[in-house]
């Protein structure tokens, strides 16, 4: 081998390595817009994110259905990416969101048995466009309550604890 390949090949793989997973995170209680039930809710500082979450208070699921959270963010590059939301589950009876993204049909999150912490669902495998996309967070069931958006390319990739936020 030649020293000018070794040299390019020395360059050129850190920043494919880079590149192979490209991050978006927001704050899921700074919506671009919000529809009661739903609410912001400041507090808890160290267990989450940007000093707040978005709830969807508990109410014996009277208003299971209703109301509804629209977020904007920006992709750098179009892609397929992992859609992850860090949630706490108080129980049962809520434990699981719905989300849509770029209008799509929308998709359960959770479904699971993990209550009393902030946990990361995976979502699903979504398609984003290079520029202004959309998720919209429906409430499915009351009890709920959200901290963070997190999307990725890698589909190996598991986000813990907060994440840096990026949007």
């Amino acid at each position: 081998m030649n020293k000018t390949f070794l040299v390019a090949t020395m360059i050129l793989v850190p920043a494919a390595a880079q590149a192979a997973n490209t991050k978006i995170c927001f704050e899921a209680e700074k919506p671009s817009s919000l529809q009661s039930p739903l609410k912001k809710v400041s507090g808890k500082a160290g267990k989450i994110s940007g000093g707040g979450y978005l709830e969807i208070p508990w109410d014996g699921n009277l208003t299971k259905g209703k109301g509804q959270a629209g977020y904007r963010f920006t992709a750098k590059q179009a892609g397929t990416y992992t859609l992850w939301a860090r949630t706490y589950w108080q129980n049962g009876c809520g434990n699981s969101i719905s989300v849509s993204v770029n209008g799509s049909a929308p998709t359960t999150i959770g479904e699971d048995g993990t209550y009393n912490e902030w946990k990361w669902h995976e979502g699903l495998r979504v398609k984003l466009k290079a520029g202004v996309n959309t998720l919209v967070l429906k409430n499915r069931e009351t009890g709920v309550q959200v901290d963070q958006f997190f999307l990725c390319t890698d589909a190996d990739y598991q986000p813990t604890g907060t994440r840096k936020i990026t949007q």
